[in-house]
């Protein structure tokens, strides 16, 4: 009797367990089917012309149209747009990322006074709508000259992305220890280069977190971009790009899904690439923290 007793606990938190990951599972695979059923969607629209995306939007393709993508590279300019967005794309995420590391291994190793209180003033940034600044914006890109070009864009996307870069650098530069600095020192390396060669290269999973959300961020802007736009077409980028994206009789939408394809997938090449360094940075705040 003690030792059926004994066993029903047991038993019971094995259930309890067995329960709770059949229903944990069973939401995770929920979750996953509403983030990629859209993009199945897409795709596969992406193949259809028009008479057979209204006839049957949720089927297969009858024909797997290829010329779709052809014709939005093409005839719907998004390899213009596309050409834009990587040039503002990679000039405003890899400069922000320099200068905000700099920045925070200044907050964090070089004893700055009321750091803390500088960051937070960063952080506080950030609680600023966009909105509120377009306007007083985009009158001193015109005083500064740098209206028309993809400066325009490639200004402001940087200034965003650097108050919580700065905060992610600091959070990790405050757990490399002090000593590793001062024996660089000690071998003769000059702050910049210990900076480069030795402490930077420690830094790489919030590298990559920093650059995936600012590359996020900046390749999907679109209020900005639709304002900088007004001042000359040749700034357009992808998103403003697809908003005036129309056939000769209408929106072409096997074209058009072909657009957003191909906006799609270098955020999701780029997530890949950087998956293994993104999820150290997103969790070496509680491991180290």
């Amino acid at each position: 009797m003690s030792i059926n007793k004994a066993k029903a606990p047991v038993a019971a938190a094995y259930t309890g367990n067995r329960v709770m990951s059949v229903t944990s599972r069973a939401v995770i695979i929920l979750f996953s089917l509403m983030v990629v059923y859209p993009l199945i969607f897409i795709i596969l629209v992406s193949f259809k012309e028009n008479r057979e995306f209204f006839a049957n939007i949720w089927g297969l393709p009858e024909v797997w149209r290829w010329s779709n993508y052809r014709f939005a590279w093409v005839n719907g300019r998004v390899g213009t747009f596309a050409q834009n967005s990587v040039i503002v794309s990679v000039a405003a995420v890899t400069s922000s990322a320099f200068i905000s590391a700099m920045a925070g291994y200044a907050l964090s190793k070089m004893h700055i006074p009321k750091a803390e209180v500088i960051l937070g003033v960063l952080m506080a940034l950030n609680f600023v709508p966009g909105v509120a600044i377009f306007i007083s914006l985009y009158s001193q890109t015109i005083s500064m000259g740098i209206s028309r070009t993809l400066w325009m864009l490639i200004l402001p996307y940087m200034a965003w992305q650097i108050p919580l870069s700065i905060y992610i650098y600091k959070k990790f530069f405050d757990s490399i220890p002090q000593e590793l600095i001062e024996a660089a020192r000690v071998d003769g390396a000059g702050e910049l280069y210990a900076f480069l060669k030795v402490i930077l290269p420690l830094v790489r999973p919030a590298t990559a977190t920093v650059m995936a959300f600012s590359f996020i961020n900046v390749w999907g802007e679109y209020m900005w971009a639709s304002i900088a736009a007004s001042s000359s077409s040749r700034i357009q980028t992808l998103p403003v790009g697809l908003l005036y994206f129309r056939g000769e009789y209408g929106i072409d939408w096997g074209a058009f899904a072909a657009a957003i394809v191909m906006i799609i997938v270098p955020l999701l090449l780029l997530f890949v690439y950087l998956q293994k360094y993104f999820i150290q940075g997103l969790t070496s705040g509680a491991v180290k923290g």
